[in-house]
This record gives C-alpha cells, sequence and structure tokens, in this order.
C-alpha cells in the first residue's frame, strides 16, 4: 500500500518527466530544415491550410493538425515538426498505464527513459517517423486494458492516420500477442477487469474513433480529401513487402546498439531472468522484441527507424528488472553508493580511452596501451562488485552496480540525445533514415534574400525558376517567395531574374547571368565508410559525406555593380 506523501512524490516525477521530454522535443525545433521526406508532409499540410486540393499521402493527422495550425499561425518549420514532437512527448504516458505491470518503481524508470533516450528524442523531432505510430498504438492498447472505451477509439483513429509505422506495429505486436497467448497464456496474468456492458464500450469507441477520423483527418473540415489517405499507411506497408530500399541489413541491428545500448544490456538481462523465472510478463516482452528484431531485419522496406518497435519493449524489461532488483538497505547504503561512484569514474575512464583511440594521431603503442586501460577498467569494475558482495551481499552489489549503470546510461542518453535532436547547426549524421539527405538551405535563402533586397524598389517582383531541380525540400525552402516557377527546363525566350539549376544545369541564356555554386545537401556514404570509421562517428559524429551542389543564377542587371557603374 502506498502512503499519501508516497503517492504525491509519484505524482511529481512523472510529472517531471513530462516536463523534461517535452523540453528534450520542442526546444530548437525549428533550428534544423526540413528534409525531403519532411517537406513533402510539410506541404501537403499547407496546401490544407490553403484549402487547395492536393497529394495525400500516409499522415492524415499530423498534416490536418498541422494544416490547422498553419492556417491560425504563420507556417515554419517549428511549428511543422510540432504535433510529431507533442506526441512523442505524450510516451511518458505509457508507464503510467501499464505501472501495476512493470511496477511503479519500474514506471518512474522507464518515463524517465522513454523522456531522454536517443531513439524516442531523435525519433519524435522528425516529422514522418513511426514515433506517432508507436504511441498511439501502445495507448490504444493501454486504454483497452483499462477499460477506457473514449481514449481507445481516440488512440486507434490517431494511429491509423499516422503512417505505414502502425501497421508495422500492429502486426508485430499483433503476432507477439498470439505466440504469447498460445505459449503461456499472457492474458491470465494481466488480469483484465470485465467490462460490465460490452455494447456500449464499443459503441463508445467506435463514436470517438469516427469523430476523431472526421474532424482531425480533415483538418477541421477544412480539407475533406484528406481522408483518402486514412488507409494510404496500410498501402506503404503492403507495398513495403515488395519494393525492397537500399538500406545496408547491418545498420537496423546497428542501429539499436548506438541509441539503445542500455535498454539492450537491461533488456538481456530481464530477458534472461523471465526464461529463468517463467514470468509471463517478462516473456511476452521478450517475445514482443524478438519478434520485432526479426521481423524489421526480414521486411525489405525497413528503416533504421522502425526499430523503436524492438527499443520499447527492452526498455519495459528493464524497467522491470529495476523494480525487482533495485533494493536499498539503510545499512548498506555507503556501499551502494560506493559501488554506483566507481561505476561511474571506471566508465568514465573507458569512454575518454575510447575517445583518444580513434584518433588519427595515435600511434600504435598508444593504441594498445589504450586497449588494455579499457581491458582492465572492465576487470577493475568487476573485482569492486565481487569484493562489495562478499563484503555485504549479493542484492547489496547488485543494487550498486544498477544504481551506477543508471547514472551512466542517463548522462550517455541526455548527450546523445542533445546530438539526436539536431541541436547544432543544420543538423548532424544519423541512422534512423540512411538514405535521407541533410538539406542546407540557409545560403540559398541568404542569397536570394539579398538580390531582392537590392532591388527591393524595382516591380514587377523578381522571378524565381527552378529549373531541374524540383525537390520538396527546394519548394518548402521558397515558399515565402513568390513568384516562384518549378519547370523541367528553362525556355531561352524568358529570363527570370533568379534562376536554380543542379551543377550540370547550363542555362542557354547563361550569358545574361552570373552563376555561384552552392551546397545544396550532404548525403552520409554509410555503405562504404569502414568500421574504424564507424567507431569515430560513434565518438565524434563526423562521418564521410558527399556534397550536393546546385547553382544559382543571377540576371546581370540585378547585380549592386551593375546597377551603379556609370
Amino acid at each position: 500500500m502506498i502512503s499519501a506523501s508516497n503517492e504525491k512524490k509519484y505524482i511529481w516525477l512523472f510529472f517531471a518527466a513530462i516536463v523534461l521530454a517535452a523540453a528534450f522535443r520542442l526546444v530548437g525545433l525549428g533550428s534544423n530544415p526540413l528534409s525531403n521526406m519532411e517537406a513533402e508532409i510539410a506541404l501537403q499540410a499547407q496546401g490544407a491550410a490553403e484549402g487547395s486540393e492536393g497529394t495525400v499521402g500516409s499522415f492524415p493527422a499530423i498534416v490536418g493538425l498541422t494544416g490547422f495550425s498553419f492556417f491560425v499561425f504563420e507556417n515554419g518549420n517549428f511549428l511543422a515538426r510540432f504535433w510529431n514532437a507533442l506526441f512523442g512527448s505524450l510516451i511518458v504516458l505509457i508507464p503510467v498505464l501499464f505501472r501495476k505491470h512493470i511496477g511503479l518503481k519500474g514506471a518512474i524508470v522507464a518515463s524517465f527513459f522513454l523522456a531522454i533516450t536517443p531513439e524516442m528524442v531523435g525519433l519524435s523531432r522528425i516529422l514522418g517517423s513511426p514515433m506517432s505510430a508507436v504511441v498511439f498504438l501502445v495507448l490504444a492498447a493501454g486504454f483497452f486494458i483499462d477499460r477506457k472505451p473514449v481514449l481507445l477509439g481516440l488512440s486507434l483513429a490517431l494511429g491509423l492516420m499516422s503512417g505505414a509505422g502502425f501497421w508495422i506495429g500492429l502486426f508485430i505486436l499483433g503476432l507477439s500477442i498470439l505466440i504469447s497467448e498460445r505459449l503461456f497464456e499472457v492474458s491470465e496474468s494481466l488480469s483484465l477487469p470485465p467490462v460490465q456492458d460490452k455494447k456500449r464500450f464499443w459503441v463508445q469507441s467506435s463514436v470517438a474513433f469516427l469523430i476523431t477520423l472526421i474532424v482531425i483527418g480533415t483538418s477541421f473540415f477544412r480539407a475533406p480529401y484528406l481522408l483518402s489517405g486514412v488507409f494510404s499507411g496500410f498501402m506503404d506497408f503492403i507495398t513495403g513487402f515488395l519494393i525492397p530500399n537500399s538500406v545496408p541489413r547491418f545498420l537496423l541491428p546497428f542501429t539499436l546498439l548506438v541509441y539503445s545500448l542500455a535498454a539492450v544490456v537491461f533488456g538481456i538481462w530481464g530477458s534472461l531472468r523471465a526464461l529463468i523465472s517463467r514470468d509471463e510478463k517478462d516473456l511476452f516482452l521478450l517475445t514482443w522484441w524478438l519478434v520485432g528484431l526479426i521481423f524489421i531485419f526480414l521486411y525489405p522496406a525497413s528503416q533504421p527507424a522502425d526499430m523503436v518497435w524492438v527499443t520499447l519493449p527492452l526498455i519495459f524489461l528493464t524497467a522491470r528488472v529495476v523494480n525487482e532488483n533495485f533494493k536499498l538497505k539503510d545499512s548498506h547504503k555507503y556501499y551502494v553508493a560506493a559501488a554506483a561512484i566507481l561505476v561511474v569514474v571506471i566508465s568514465a575512464f573507458v569512454l575518454l580511452a575510447l575517445r583518444s583511440l580513434v584518433n588519427p594521431t595515435v600511434t600504435q603503442p598508444d593504441q594498445t596501451g589504450l586497449l588494455v586501460a579499457i581491458v582492465g577498467g572492465a576487470i577493475i569494475l568487476t573485482a569492486v562488485i565481487l569484493l562489495i558482495s562478499l563484503r555485504t551481499s549479493e542484492t547489496t552489489a547488485l543494487t550498486g552496480l544498477i544504481a551506477g549503470l543508471l547514472l551512466v546510461t542517463a548522462a550517455g542518453s541526455i548527450s546523445v540525445s542533445v546530438n539526436a535532436a539536431g541541436f547544432d547547426n543544420e543538423g548532424a549524421s544519423s541512422l534512423w533514415y540512411p538514405e535521407e539527405q541533410q538539406v542546407h538551405t540557409s545560403l540559398v535563402r541568404i542569397t536570394v534574400d539579398r538580390v531582392l533586397a537590392w532591388n527591393a524598389m524595382q516591380t514587377p517582383p523578381i522571378e524565381i525558376s527552378v529549373s531541374g531541380f524540383d525537390e520538396p525540400g527546394m519548394r518548402w525552402a521558397l515558399r515565402a517567395y513568390d513568384p516562384v516557377w518549378f519547370v523541367p527546363a528553362l525556355s531561352p525566350q524568358t529570363q527570370p531574374g533568379i534562376i536554380i539549376t543542379d551543377v550540370q544545369g547550363m542555362p542557354e541564356i547563361s550569358d545574361a547571368y552570373r552563376g555561384q555554386d552552392l551546397v545544396w545537401s550532404r548525403n552520409t556514404l554509410w555503405a562504404e565508410m569502414t568500421p574504424f570509421e564507424y567507431l569515430d562517428w560513434l565518438i565524434t559524429r563526423d562521418s564521410r559525406t558527399q556534397n550536393q551542389e546546385i547553382i544559382l543564377w543571377v540576371r546581370t542587371d540585378l547585380m549592386p555593380d551593375e546597377q551603379f557603374s556609370p
């Protein structure tokens, strides 16, 4: 039985987790340019805001809500990503729904874990990621278990309108439930409350589902055509079996280790414990992450971002491990603190050695010494834990080890999440979508703004023509300028003020223009990187990239030196 003071403390801790999650997902959300994938969705939302029927994608929920936001406020990068980031913040509520099954202490750990862990933060800040699908599908499962029909219908509708990720998750979760029910009857361990009035329950769920579908799926009745995209995610899911992508398969498990190493370590610990104890809930989580890992690895169109369906059950297993093994006795608290501090210090020492190891100036003898230091650090840590175990008890040593690892995990997660959030200028290389280019729009916008400023008094307005370079990212970057034309090729009879082409594009009237090459995007060459380069990327986030350049042409008479020349 939880006392009133402890209950209040837990409420404040859950509230702190929500605030932390929102901060990681919303701060600096609009600082980086939209990628082509994100810009395509943002342009659909802009069309919905303007009431002009356009392309319908697989994300009617995000497009509908964002379109209405664009209608009320001014469009921009922050607002384009806002709803996906906000929905991503709601993931910390999932452990609250399942606190009876993972334990209250474990629920708090899971909430903070989900608030700061890199994959949850990074994917929440990427428009078009599976994060909304993950949140609403799992929330729907929680509301079904708690018998909340209205919230169940709302969550299912929003999840259905969240792209192919919903169907990937539904397949993984559904197959996991079937296997678990067949092997060890997991439903009996959940102790589901009976539905008092089944007809009323499903009517309320259906009404909430339909209202959410109609209101949000039509952008509050401004874009009814968006409803035709409700099942586009399912079609994308089916198409994914037929049309594979070129993402290297090794990047899928590699992503799991890079962004979710702590969850993998603790999750495997919990999985082994499940096999020994035969606990049905732990066995279900074990089945979930194994089914997810196998399916995503075999699914031809899977992206590293889809590994979030594997990370989530591993985090729940981590919470269960902490809830069952974190036991602190007052008489042994100093031993626990000592073990935790040693874990932190030795982990920091090992990390510094790894960072030095990837330095290209390090000589071969120094590399050998660093490897010996890393192995020695691990041996010393093992010896210390064994000594504490012999001096006190295995429980005390285990608690100290868990406490230290949680501190190291929290620090590491925050560090990687800062990078995954893209707080640095124009973003950094990330594994979520390896084929997606990092768009750099600042040079284009600065150059165009300067030309327009030089000719502010000119009428009619200066035309901008984009020839043979029709990308969503470019359309989004130039959305505030008018008039802008996107054409396959430029006619020699036209002479717009500004022309944008790729580096091979040379307009026939180039004699009347001056051109400047600019870096438009960078593509990380993941498939060509060596193991040492991957290790360097893990430590420094530096990677081998290839630039895509464009040429921005300005008509000669619009240049300042031509205007003021005698």
